[in-house]
């Protein structure tokens, strides 16, 4: 989903959901927060950007990692912020995408507005 206004692009926010081969269990484990930690690297490094932030969080009444990362595109300045959100067999990638400096509001009702249904 995409939010806009005048035309100009404010954020773009989005959940995918992923199955595991093993359940996931809370509290969630130093192997797996790792793992996780990695994965953030890797994708901020295929923007050629940096993570600006990373910790953990409560999101759908759930334990969670959330992370920051910063890069540019054509010279423009943006912002991700990406959480994980496990339950059972399956994973939920939370992601905004967003001017940096920007509206974080769509990023902020997208974590507060998530339910695991």
């Amino acid at each position: 989903m995409q939010a806009a206004e005048g035309g100009k692009s404010l954020a773009l926010v989005s959940v995918s959901r992923f199955p595991l081969l093993r359940k996931a269990e809370e509290p969630l484990s130093p192997k797996v927060t790792k793992e996780l930690d990695r994965l953030v690297t890797g994708l901020a490094a295929q923007q050629h950007g940096s993570i600006v932030s990373s910790g953990d969080a409560q999101i759908a009444g759930r334990e969670a990692r959330r992370y920051e990362f910063e890069y540019e595109v054509r010279g423009k300045p943006l912002a991700e912020r990406v959480s994980f959100v496990f339950r059972g067999k399956t994973e939920y990638f939370l992601l905004c995408r967003f001017d940096r400096g920007g509206d974080t509001g769509p990023c902020d009702a997208l974590l507060s507005s998530f339910r695991l249904t």
